[in-house]
């Protein structure tokens, strides 16, 4: 019988963060899950990180010879889940013990709803928290994706999160057409977006993940390219569901988001942590 919910773990040089994130996953409470992890020819240990947690049965492991782009990685990750819900958590982040049965809960009870996401904690490299409860801004309860669009030309960000925080149907990703390899920056709200064409969002109030803000992830630092990809996403939803900005708003919101989340970041490594402790050891 296959399990209810699939958690794939897509990971590549992730030998130092995996055995976290895989420690959370397989401490869920929910009764029905697999766990799937995937070594993007990483050569820096992460598949002996992986290997350590296979005696679990819950935890299938496999691994590419040749590096893939990351589209095609999380597309492969995805495409071995058998459960009916999927959630992809990043090889550096983390999901609460109860993250899997209260996101299931939602789909399994309301058909309507096509994507369940949470807020979540910000961690640094070592597990500090640095900000909780973040995400999901105006988007707490059920959503059409027509709000979803409205918050991503207004402020030019991903106002869902990571896809830690969001769960959906398996059977909705693959009716959209899954990741689209066209984005890199962009891959997980465009595919939010496009699931939500299906159904309703419903945002959850309680912090269910934590993502790790640190010098390895892909999000650590802005580049131009990933700014111009974008503002070429967000003219896109903006076209798409008619809402008015013009180019320069669009650009010029853009950049302010981005500076902020700069700023938060450099201030966030000159705080001390004399009040704080590791999310997770």
């Amino acid at each position: 019988m296959s399990p209810e919910v699939s958690v794939c773990i897509p990971a590549y040089r992730a030998s130092e963060s995996l055995p976290a994130t895989l420690r959370s996953v397989i401490s869920q409470d929910h009764s029905s899950f697999e766990v799937v992890v995937i070594d993007n020819a990483s050569g820096d240990g992460t598949d002996r990180a992986a290997r350590r947690f296979t005696s679990d049965p819950r935890v299938r492991f496999t691994s590419f010879s040749q590096y893939m782009g990351l589209a095609d990685n999380w597309r492969r990750a995805m495409d071995l889940c058998q459960g009916e819900f999927v959630k992809l958590v990043c090889a550096d982040d983390l999901i609460h013990p109860t993250a899997l049965s209260k996101q299931a809960a939602v789909l399994r009870n309301d058909p309507s709803v096509s994507l369940v996401a949470s807020r979540r904690h910000l961690i640094d490299g070592e597990g500090y928290v640095l900000a909780r409860g973040t995400g999901l801004h105006q988007l707490v309860g059920r959503h059409k994706a027509a709000d979803v669009a409205r918050q991503i030309v207004n402020f030019g960000i991903n106002p869902i999160g990571e896809p830690g925080s969001v769960m959906f149907r398996r059977s909705d990703y693959e009716a959209v057409g899954g990741w689209d390899p066209h984005y890199v920056f962009n891959m997980d709200i465009d595919l939010f977006l496009r699931i939500l064409g299906r159904g309703d969002l419903y945002g959850m109030k309680e912090s269910l993940a934590a993502f790790r803000v640190w010098t390895k992830s892909l999000s650590s630092h802005h580049d131009e390219e990933q700014f111009q990809e974008n503002v070429r996403f967000v003219e896109r939803v903006r076209d798409t569901y008619s809402i008015s900005a013009s180019d320069r708003r669009i650009a010029a919101l853009t950049s302010l988001s981005w500076k902020a989340w700069d700023l938060r970041r450099h201030g966030w490594a000159r705080v001390p942590r004399l009040w704080s402790r590791p999310l997770v050891s």
